[in-house]
C-alpha cells in the first residue's frame, strides 16, 4: 500500500500498528499546523476560550479525510461496516466547524444541548479509538480483503 493509498483511500485493511502510526502522524501534523496558523488558538482571553482561526480550521479540515480513510480501513480490518468510519469523519468535521463558530469549546458556558453533544461525541470517539486501536482485527480474509498480518498481505 502506498502512502497516498494509506492516507487517502478508504479501501483495504490495516493493522493496529499501522493505525496508531497513521493516527499519531496525522495528529502531529494537525497540531503543528494549528500552532503555526494560530499559535494562541486554544488559549483563553479573560477566562473565555477563543475559537480557532479560519486558517487553523481549514488546516484541521484538510486532515479530516486522511483521518477518516485511516479509520475506515481499521474498521474494515475489524469487519465493521465502512459507514462507521464515514460517520466518525462527519462527526469530526462537524466538531471542527462547530469550534470555529465558537460552539463546543468551553464546558463552563455550554448550554445543555451542547453538553449532550459533547458527551455523545466523546463517547463515540473513545469507542472508536478503543475499537480500532486496541481490538485485534478479523483473523484471515474478510469482505474487505486479506488480513494485514498474514504472510500473503505482507508480501504485496
Amino acid at each position: 500500500m502506498t502512502l497516498s493509498d494509506f492516507f487517502l483511500s478508504p479501501n483495504g485493511r490495516i493493522s493496529r500498528q499501522e493505525y496508531w502510526l497513521g493516527l499519531l502522524a496525522l495528529m502531529a501534523i494537525t497540531v503543528f499546523g494549528a500552532a503555526v496558523f494560530d499559535f494562541d488558538g486554544l488559549t483563553s482571553e479573560g477566562g473565555k476560550v477563543r475559537p480557532p482561526s479560519l486558517a487553523s480550521t481549514l488546516w484541521s479540515l484538510a486532515f479530516a479525510w486522511p483521518s477518516t480513510a485511516v479509520s475506515i480501513k481499521r474498521f474494515n480490518d475489524r469487519d465493521w461496516p465502512s459507514w462507521l468510519g464515514y460517520a466518525l469523519g462527519a462527526a469530526m468535521t462537524a466538531f471542527v466547524v462547530a469550534n470555529y463558530y465558537g460552539y463546543l469549546l468551553d464546558p463552563d458556558v455550554m448550554d445543555p444541548v451542547e453538553k449532550l453533544i459533547m458527551v455523545a461525541a466523546a463517547i463515540g470517539f473513545l469507542w472508536a479509538l478503543v475499537e480500532n486501536g486496541v481490538q485485534r482485527g478479523t483473523q484471515g480474509a474478510n469482505r474487505y480483503g486479506a488480513d494485514p498480518l498474514s504472510s500473503v498481505a505482507t508480501e504485496r
